[in-house]
């Protein structure tokens, strides 16, 4: 008798084993991974979600559906290489995300041991420089977010030079930096220094603010101290709603223009009393709920119909697109023919056909990846619009081919 239980529970076991042999084939996980308790994580998951859910109606990817598994950063480096060693190890093909370029440059040294695709946020340029330096190891990361923080630079001193002392002839030559005291800055000055340098404007300051500041008026102060014409703001660790609040409540003479992620976000309105009025900033990569194209109005419209809502961050965008892309390489290498289509190495190559010759269409336009992935850059891609908040509307004011409207300047701004 006690045989036969025996027998019958290796039976069992074996043929349960067989179903979850069986399930595994049937579905492919992706994960996902950013700091969860911020806008940027919770939109990157929320992304993610909905793409899947978008595919698995229309048979998955090869058949297989899409499962969704993620991890919290936590914006801390040790709790993000465990988060995304989890990942990988519970079978994750892909990674979708990241925020925050200190963060997602140690979980690079996980992604390049374990071989796995990741499609990532982060706007520092070393988290490119490696693959560029070292293709072999670092070949598994592709920036799909944001767009490379040297762009950040060139579209900041555009919007000044060309749209507001060029085409308005604002005559603005003295500018204040304030900036989040992190990584990504530092390479955006590298570039923002010389060029504002070398055509004859004068940097009166430069002050990196430290996260959780609230307090912001000894800066505004030395703002109308040093008589600057402009504050370009570089800010993305610190929050922006409190420095535009009392940007314009202590009426600075001095136009906002800069990198403020707290402006991307709909509620920014409604966040700050509508003090953000007449704020100019950048839309990384495009990305705010203005569509450009007809994506982007079937993206924000199924966002709203699922969620209720608009995305609450930039990187909802992106990372939307970015799991999009990752079906399409895996099934462009099985219509060629690859033995293993859902291979790292199979799937990076075909990544890489996703380049200016081939584009992706995306919900923020044409979409390429460099040579050393990172996205392409121009009018003819994906920019870093500028926009200004007007009477409660996000305005893309520069560059013409997508403006909606020209730019409104506060009172107070002689």
């Amino acid at each position: 008798m006690k045989k036969a239980i025996l027998i019958l529970i290796l039976i069992s076991a074996i043929f349960a084993g067989c179903v979850n042999n069986k399930t595994q084939n049937q579905v492919i996980k992706v994960g996902v991974i950013g700091p969860m308790e911020l806008p940027f994580g919770k939109a990157e998951k929320k992304a993610v979600m909905l793409a899947a859910e978008q595919i698995n109606r229309e048979g998955g990817i090869l058949g297989k559906k899409v499962v969704v598994e993620v991890g919290d950063t936590k914006m801390n480096p040790d709790t993000a290489t465990v988060e995304f060693r989890k990942l990988v190890g519970d079978g994750c093909k892909v990674i979708i995300g990241g925020f925050a370029s200190g963060v997602s440059l140690s979980m690079q040294q996980v992604m390049a041991q374990t071989k796995t695709v990741w499609l990532a946020d982060g706007a520092s340029t070393k988290l490119t420089d490696r693959v560029r330096e070292n293709y072999s190891m670092y070949k598994y990361f592709f920036r799909a977010g944001t767009l490379n923080s040297s762009t950040f630079a060139y579209d900041i001193f555009d919007a000044l030079n060309n749209y507001f002392n060029g085409k308005l002839h604002k005559n603005w030559r003295r500018v204040a930096i304030v900036r989040d005291n992190a990584l990504w800055t530092d390479d955006v000055m590298k570039v923002l220094k010389p060029l504002l340098e070398k055509n004859g404007y004068t940097i009166v300051m430069d002050e990196k603010i430290a996260a959780g500041t609230s307090d912001f008026s000894p800066v505004l102060y030395k703002v109308k101290q040093k008589k600057a014409d402009v504050i370009i703001t570089l800010l993305a660790h610190v929050d922006g709603i409190p420095f535009v609040k009392q940007w314009s409540s202590m009426k600075v003479n001095a136009q906002i223009i800069g990198h403020d992620l707290s402006a991307l976000s709909p509620y920014a309105w409604n966040n700050s009393n509508g003090k953000v009025n007449g704020e100019v900033f950048i839309a990384t990569g495009g990305a705010i709920p203005t569509p450009i194209n007809e994506r982007a109005r079937e993206f924000l419209k199924a966002w709203k119909e699922k969620y209720g809502d608009m995305p609450e961050a930039n990187t909802a965008y992106d990372m939307y697109d970015a799991l999009f892309m990752y079906k399409w390489a895996v099934e462009k290498a099985y219509r060629d023919g690859a033995k293993n289509p859902f291979d790292s190495d199979t799937v990076v190559k075909y990544l890489e056909m996703i380049n200016k010759t081939h584009p992706f269409d995306c919900v923020r336009g044409k979409f390429a990846f460099t040579k050393y992935h990172d996205p392409v850059w121009g009018n003819n891609y994906i920019r870093n619009w500028i926009c200004q908040w007007q009477n409660g509307k996000q305005v893309i004011i520069w560059p013409k081919n997508v403006a909606t409207g020209s730019y409104l300047q506060p009172k107070w701004v002689k």
